[in-house]
């Protein structure tokens, strides 16, 4: 390992033959041993990892182990390879953040143990490409922590306030620079001067006439901050397709935004 010398080891169990992966064991609570974070990189040479299974036996069971020392170009996170990108001092995700279970628009996600987000069109195509949007206190899982890490990767954590106005400030608070080229249009248009690769994935609404409803894919970016502004709104960074602008709102926590993870 070239980079540093300790890597975080995980386990993901398929019980369709790796047509999904279902069950992710990189908590110290479901599995023990080297397993987890600040594993040493040379124990991979002689080890052995035991999963205990009770049940009935299914020969479609496949185990997967993934060692990796987030560090560099790419990480691997619950199924998925996500990209990072160095920002003047900070180092964020490229890509919006896509995990959990997908409900429709009109559901409101619940504190029962599963992440739950929203696709546009109630498709997961569309979260396959623009990654979830999710309600503040899902993202934050129900803590008001400015900071924390939510349903960020280890070593991650969904950005304050002030961090994403640090972004802001590096970028010359030039929205254009942070939107993936072919991102907006005219004045709006992304150059991805910076890097960060934002796309205009929409939101789901909570107000009266649109309740449920996600829209607004192609027009505008809406990503969460940590920070809360009091008990029923919460801050995040707004880019528009028709202007080159870095705003700052404060919205209500149900609506579903989409959330990137700033590494600690």
């Amino acid at each position: 390992d070239a980079e540093q010398t300790t890597v975080t080891i995980s386990m993901e169990v398929s019980s369709n033959s790796d047509t999904t992966w279902d069950y992710n064991y990189n908590l110290p609570v479901a599995a023990t041993g080297n397993i987890g974070s600040g594993i040493n990189s040379q124990d991979g040479l002689i080890k052995t990892i035991t999963w205990t299974y009770s049940g009935v036996q299914n020969s479609n069971f496949k185990i997967k182990i993934i060692a990796d020392d987030l560090f560099g170009d790419q990480i691997y996170y619950a199924g998925k390879i996500y990209n990072t990108v160095t920002i003047g001092s900070q180092v964020w995700l490229k890509e919006n953040l896509d995990i959990g279970t997908m409900i429709l628009g009109t559901q409101t996600a619940a504190d029962n143990g599963t992440i739950e987000k929203y696709c546009y069109n109630d498709s997961l195509t569309y979260c396959t490409t623009y990654g979830g949007l999710y309600q503040w206190n899902e993202a934050m899982q129900y803590v008001t922590v400015d900071g924390t890490k939510g349903i960020c990767p280890a070593g991650w954590h969904i950005p304050t306030h002030a961090e994403s106005q640090t972004l802001s400030i590096t970028v010359f608070e030039n929205g254009n620079a942070l939107k993936a080229i072919g991102q907006g249009s005219d004045i709006g248009a992304g150059t991805n001067t910076s890097g960060f690769s934002a796309l205009l994935a929409g939101y789901r609404s909570n107000d009266n006439h649109f309740y449920g409803v996600v829209s607004g894919i192609g027009y505008y970016a809406d990503i969460w901050n940590s920070t809360e502004f009091d008990a029923t709104l919460a801050w995040s960074v707004y880019l528009p397709y028709d202007n080159n602008n870095v705003s700052f709102s404060n919205d209500n926590k149900e609506y579903g935004f989409s959330i990137r993870c700033l590494k600690n």
